[in-house]
């Protein structure tokens, strides 16, 4: 009991004596712990939804204007043998014609004036693996029925990069605040152990061990380490809202925005403090003994 009292008695005090020190420790550890938060979220966001877009790619095959249905329909049942095919939707004129009035009102009246529907029978073919889509598009375009394939191969290739870049960015930012973190606490754990130096030596004097000396200062890296994790929580719950706009804005046609778990990302940013601040204190008082 007499060690536990001892132990807070001296953690007080060198939070008394070091508050400017700490004060700009914290400060560092919180830009640290919103930039990696932030970066979290955002690139989350952006990796779950790219996903989700990715799946939603495909071949759209435009059928000739003059076929026959049974045409069509031997057509279909081909394209469904392709290997790597996993579905198809066929889209009748007449759908077609509702899905672009409903898209396109203002062009009602002038479909309706012409003395028969323009648009063609088509087909979405979803496929596999998107790797397989330009064979696929090969093999189809062939088909005497088929009037014109379109499939967004740029655009899977452009999201492929998007999500290696997501990883990438994340992987570096969290090597730079760990080190950036190790490094705070280490500095400011070296300057509280220089500016109670004699009071060390005293307490050596008198019989304490290294591990009665060095506890204060481990608790004072977990003291500045909550702090600054308690106060990035507020900001990066704006942060949460505020970021499905901006991955909006870079995906605008993804539709829905993927949600993350804001409490599983504080529980690792917690875990992450207190492992950085144990990692970087436990440094800096092997160097000084």
């Amino acid at each position: 009991m007499y060690r536990l009292v001892h132990i807070l008695r001296q953690f007080f005090l060198i939070l008394k004596e070091s508050k400017k020190a700490i004060s700009i420790s914290i400060i560092f550890l919180l830009i640290g712990l919103i930039t990696l938060g932030s970066s979290y979220i955002v690139g989350r966001k952006l990796f779950r939804t790219s996903l989700t877009l990715k799946d939603t790619i495909s071949i759209t095959v435009f059928f000739k204007l003059d076929n026959t249905e049974e045409e069509t329909n031997k057509c279909l049942d081909v394209i469904k043998e392709i290997d790597g095919v996993k579905n198809i939707t066929y889209i009748q004129k007449e759908q077609a014609k509702e899905d672009f009035e409903r898209l396109f009102p203002q062009y009602k009246d002038v479909i309706a004036a012409l003395p028969e529907n323009p648009l063609p029978s088509t087909a979405k073919v979803e496929i596999d693996d998107l790797s397989m889509g330009k064979k696929v598009v090969d093999i189809i375009a062939t088909f005497p029925v088929v009037d014109m394939v379109i499939f967004s191969e740029d655009l899977a290739k452009k999201i492929d990069k998007l999500i290696n870049l997501i990883w990438f960015l994340f992987i570096s930012i969290l090597l730079v605040v760990a080190l950036e973190f190790i490094f705070t606490v280490q500095s400011i754990t070296s300057l509280t152990v220089d500016l109670r130096k004699m009071d060390i030596k005293v307490m050596k004097l008198v019989g304490a061990d290294n591990v009665f000396i060095e506890i204060p200062f481990i608790l004072l890296s977990l003291f500045s380490a909550l702090v600054a994790w308690s106060i990035s929580i507020f900001a990066l719950q704006k942060i949460n809202s505020w970021s499905s706009g901006v991955v909006q804005s870079l995906l605008p046609f993804s539709g829905k925005i993927s949600d993350v778990n804001t409490v599983q990302i504080y529980s690792v940013l917690l875990v992450f403090s207190v492992a950085m601040s144990l990692i970087g204190s436990v440094i800096s008082l092997r160097q000084v003994k």
